[in-house]
């Protein structure tokens, strides 16, 4: 029988109250009951047993959403309370990740270790755009490959995304057409209303298998390609469809269809002409792909969670001009881009977020997140109120980068392999090692930094509707540093 935490913290440990912990919780993580001693019950959970009292579970689970630490990139992995699970972006594939863990590592770790199922079954994939560092992790996902060895069996059933796909030939994102959708339903916020939109969009599985041009064969890293990617698309996928502002709500989570309604806000598909649909061109190719990524709005109860891909400033007032600005006012945000600083204040101001977190990574050249992006969140966000009433909390911004941490150590000893299994001591002050960055520049080991362990600064949301957690884990042990604090407009 499966029971959920139902306190902030928690703890399984080795005898009834007492006793070593043997892995730390949180509110709504799950536990899988194996029998039961009077108030306490011995149970199952993160891959460790041991003991909890029954008052701490209840028989409801929570709405659960992950924010993955995958470097720079974007993974969000969601949990609704009918026990679908939904992941929104993949970050990078696992071979261009220095630490060689990405969404697929987590991914197997929650289904397989953490709740004991072996199939890692996804109702929703969601590919807000087509930039690497949100699709390579997706095919690690969709071939249930880790590149260590390991491998896990995936049962995607339903795929979504932008209509946006990049080509090997111009135009690389598709051929434009000029136009004038007409008055803006919102009035203006800055962006013409005449433009250049792109008609020739992804839609269904003939689309990525069958395309009638040939997708782009390479990328930054010279290694995968959205070529590979289409090919997985078209046949791990038991539906594939493009998703804009027009669906309004993501399949199966409409309003009278599910505790969790999932609006879809964006991207904005504007009529360009009679007959014609398209999604507008903001600039350059790298803007034009963020401006129309797919922008989600999970509500549960009180709760709002806004979900923004990589919108940059000009997209951000076309949503305006789009969407009742009180719509898009959110409890907890997902920030644009990593924390870019090409962000629209008078959209922020919409927002007006309680908590916003904050996905990217180090060894970047891009600087996220930029100082003024995580100033303007706190100044435009709102205060919040811990579920007692009786503290106040100022606007939070959490950031997977910030939340990571390492423990560095210098080599103490140092063996070399020789002829078989036959290992020789060697002075650490004699060896020497370089590493590609280095250019084959030489340091002493003994003077060289190495990391011993790494904490993954994955943030953890939880919701029941009326208060929201906010979590990470502490840098020093293995429990969490949680928020709760009280959702809903009028709080």
């Amino acid at each position: 029988m499966v029971l959920y935490v139902n306190k902030c913290e928690s703890s399984l440990r080795q005898q009834q109250g007492i006793g070593k912990t043997e892995t730390h919780l949180i509110w709504g993580d799950p536990v899988d009951i194996k029998r039961e001693e009077g108030e306490y019950a011995w149970c199952r959970a993160r891959n460790h047993e041991g003991w909890i009292k029954k008052t701490e579970l209840s028989e409801k689970g929570l709405l659960e959403i992950y924010i993955i630490d995958v470097g720079q990139g974007d993974s969000v992995l969601v949990r609704t309370p009918d026990d679908k699970w939904h992941i929104i972006d993949g970050g990078n594939a696992i071979e261009q990740q220095m630490t060689r863990k990405s969404a697929a590592n987590f991914l197997r770790w929650k289904f397989q270790d953490d709740l004991g199922i072996k199939t890692v079954t996804l109702e929703n994939v969601i590919l807000t755009h087509p930039d690497l560092d949100h699709f390579g992790g997706l095919m690690n996902i969709f071939l249930g490959d880790l590149h260590d060895g390991r491998t896990f069996p995936v049962v995607v059933n339903n795929f979504y995304h932008s209509g946006i796909g990049k080509f090997e030939d111009s135009p690389k994102l598709g051929t434009t057409v000029s136009g004038q959708p007409g008055p803006f339903p919102q009035g203006y916020h800055g962006i013409d209303e005449d433009g250049k939109f792109i008609v020739e969009l992804l839609d269904g599985r003939d689309s990525f298998g069958n395309p009638v041009r040939l997708f782009d064969r390479e990328c930054r890293q010279k290694t995968l390609c959205f070529e590979d990617f289409a090919k997985l698309v078209a046949s791990v996928p038991k539906n594939i469809k493009r998703l804009s502002h027009k669906d309004e709500h993501l399949p199966g989570y409409g309003p009278d269809e599910n505790e969790v309604t999932i609006r879809v806000l964006a991207p904005v598909a504007e009529t360009a002409g009679p007959g014609t649909e398209g999604l507008r061109v903001y600039g350059n190719e790298g803007e034009t792909i963020n401006g129309n990524s797919v922008v989600l709005r999970l509500d549960y109860g009180n709760a709002r969670i806004l979900l923004t891909g990589d919108l940059n400033a000009k997209a951000e007032k076309l949503l305006l001009s789009y969407v009742d600005a009180a719509d898009l006012a959110a409890d907890v945000f997902k920030a644009c881009h990593h924390g870019s600083d090409d962000v629209n204040y008078e959209f922020l101001k919409a927002v007006k977020p309680r908590a916003t977190v904050i996905s990217s990574g180090d060894n970047e050249t891009y600087a996220h997140p930029r100082p003024v992006a995580m100033g303007a969140v706190g100044r435009y966000g709102r205060d919040s109120k811990s579920r007692d009433n009786k503290e106040k909390y100022p606007p939070m911004v959490y950031s997977t980068e910030l939340a990571r941490s390492v423990n560095l150590d210098h080599a103490s000893d140092v063996q070399v392999r020789e002829q078989g299994d036959q290992l020789r001591n060697v002075d650490v002050k004699d060896a020497r090692v370089t590493t590609k960055d280095w250019n084959k520049k030489y340091r002493t080991l003994a003077e060289t930094y190495l990391s011993t362990d790494l904490t993954y600064g994955l943030v953890n949301i939880r919701t029941d509707g009326r208060n929201i957690l906010c979590g990470v884990m502490k840098e020093s042990g293995k429990d969490f540093d949680c928020r709760v604090f009280q959702a809903g407009a009028d709080v």
